[in-house]
């Protein structure tokens, strides 16, 4: 693939798409590419930031021409978008086709997201929050910075942006405490909307998380998470919101 300035290593797309952009029929670009390494990560051909089988920025642009009028919103996933340089040219060029944009980002790169605020290239914003600060280098194999977490976390309710917070739960790496903590810190933070993914099964970055058929979390932790966010879901799979008096 051309490594010029106006395109972007595009390791798949998703054509159409009703959670990645709640409200809006959507595709999904996942960017090449992550700066972690998280236990519970299932797309592992994004990890490097090369890879054999890439798809081409033009052939990406007109996939989206061809659905001018039916598709609402392209969202940038990854992988960890945030990383490639070319990621604000991409949206530019996708606003001019008139969709709107969301990012799906691991919250590393608050100032790339500053950037895309002020261009008013956003319209969602999704934070992989993957554990307690203090607990990121244990699930992620990399640390994280406390103020940078927290500049992005008021970078998002300042521009007024709809939001969500997500964090993917298994068992044996996240415990309900966890959870909690992680709650209290976004409360803290003013952050609105809130929500709780289940491990999905496939090939994990580590192989000794296995699949679990319990709910993730107690019935009383969430529902001290629904009284806690303007917005809380339960995400139980890639294409099923669970409704939270089935499980709590």
């Amino acid at each position: 693939m051309n490594n010029s300035s106006d395109t972007l290593l595009v390791g798949g797309l998703q054509p159409l798409t009703m959670i990645d952009f709640p409200g809006r029929l959507a595709s999904v670009i996942f960017t090449q590419g992550c700066n972690l390494r998280c236990r519970f990560c299932y797309n592992r051909s994004l990890l490097p930031d090369t890879a054999k089988d890439t798809l081409t920025w033009k052939s990406i642009t007109d996939f989206l021409k061809d659905r001018q009028g039916f598709i609402e919103a392209v969202v940038f996933s990854g992988g960890e978008p945030c990383r490639q340089a070319t990621l604000l040219g991409a949206m530019r060029e996708v606003r001019e086709l008139g969709f709107e944009v969301a990012l799906h980002t691991n919250g590393f790169y608050p100032q790339i997201v500053e950037q895309a605020l002020n261009e008013r290239l956003l319209q969602f914003v999704a934070v992989d929050f993957k554990a307690p600060l203090y607990r990121y280098q244990e699930v992620t194999g990399q640390d994280a910075d406390p103020v940078s977490f927290g500049r992005l976390a008021e970078l998002l309710v300042t521009a007024g942006i709809k939001h969500e917070y997500r964090t993917t739960v298994h068992p044996s790496l996240m415990s309900d405490t966890d959870i909690m903590r992680m709650a209290d810190w976004l409360c803290d933070k003013k952050i609105s909307s809130y929500a709780i993914q289940k491990f999905q099964h496939g090939e994990a970055l580590d192989p000794s998380l296995h699949p679990f058929v319990s709910t993730c979390l107690q019935p009383a932790t969430l529902l001290k998470l629904r009284s806690r966010f303007t917005s809380f879901t339960l995400r139980a799979d890639d294409s099923k919101e669970v409704e939270l008096k089935k499980v709590a």
